[in-house]
């Protein structure tokens, strides 16, 4: 892509995004559930991933006749999510409750005043973008973000502006490995997913809703490392359209002083954390993720998932 076109469409999607920004929440809402169902019949693709994902995580849980509505509530709450996304260039600190409420913020106010540093423990639940504004913004403080860059450009420039107007900023999660020692010694806070599939040389392999999945090792290996508090994160839908984020109590970690059996302990218990959330409310993940990518796992990660049984 050339440098011209990159600049036009960054600025056509600007345009879009604030133009969108002018539509009402409660009429996105509304639109979503047409779209969403649209979206449920036509793409057959991500549809078999969310029911195949659904049915294995709830297999003997939930009845497998109700599988496609769950999916279908879910392709709808997807859908509502990406809607909302202009409206966050309209949130503030007067129209906050409007958006959103708190549970737990005691446990934020104890991290914070431990003084080394708090890494939120999160996944792709509810409304994350909101969130993750929403919290800087309640609780007056900065949240470095760590994420994936956008393989499209134009689209990553303008999420990022989003994601950093409320006083966040946005690192690569690959490339920033060095940065993240000296901001946990500075008391500041990271917020990372934790919920997507690892290429093996990236992650620890560990359970999560009775399935092995390959799980992101750094943050785990930060927690242990540098010793912040590790602070679970997460948002859910309520039926008045607002977002409950909730703060739990901080995570004890697990420090046996074997590096290797500490981090797929920890791992496997974060995943349960998310795991757990995700329960509250199924329709409000991302289903649509091949989050148990069907691969060969190596055997030295064989031997330690081996070690973590015993």
């Amino acid at each position: 892509m050339s440098e011209a076109n990159d600049r036009l469409q960054h600025h056509l999607i600007r345009i879009l995004i604030y133009g969108l920004a002018l539509v009402p929440r409660r009429v996105m809402a509304r639109i979503a559930i047409p779209l969403g169902s649209l979206w449920y019949r036509i793409d057959r693709h991500h549809r078999a991933i969310a029911t195949d994902n659904m049915s294995r995580a709830f297999h003997g849980e939930v009845d497998a006749a109700d599988i496609p509505g769950r999916v279908k509530a879910n392709f709808i709450q997807l859908t509502t999510a990406a809607l909302e996304m202009p409206s966050l260039l309209k949130l503030n600190r007067d129209n906050l409750d409007t958006y959103v409420t708190f549970s737990g913020s005691q446990h934020l106010k104890a991290a914070l005043s431990r003084g080394k540093g708090v890494l939120f423990l999160s996944a792709h639940l509810g409304n994350w973008e909101l969130m993750a504004l929403a919290t800087a913004l309640k609780f007056d403080f900065q949240c470095h973000l760590l994420v994936r860059p956008l393989d499209f450009s134009p689209m990553d420039r303008v999420l990022t502006d989003i994601r950093c107007r409320t006083g966040n900023k946005v690192l690569d999660k690959i490339r920033s490995a060095g940065v993240i020692r000296k901001l946990l010694g500075e008391n500041e806070v990271l917020g990372m997913m934790l919920d997507q599939s690892a290429s093996w040389y990236d992650g620890v392999y560990v359970p999560f809703f009775g399935r092995t999945a390959c799980t992101h090792k750094g943050f785990g290996l930060f927690a242990l490392r540098y010793d912040p508090t590790v602070l679970p994160l997460f948002n859910i839908r309520q039926a008045d359209g607002r977002y409950k984020i909730t703060f739990d109590p901080p995570v004890t970690l697990q420090r046996s002083g074997n590096v290797n059996r500490d981090l797929l302990e920890n791992t496997a218990a974060f995943n349960r954390i998310i795991e757990k959330h995700i329960r509250m409310a199924p329709d409000n993940w991302l289903w649509v993720h091949r989050r148990w990518r069907p691969k060969e796992i190596p055997t030295s990660a064989r031997k330690k998932m081996a070690a973590l049984s015993l």
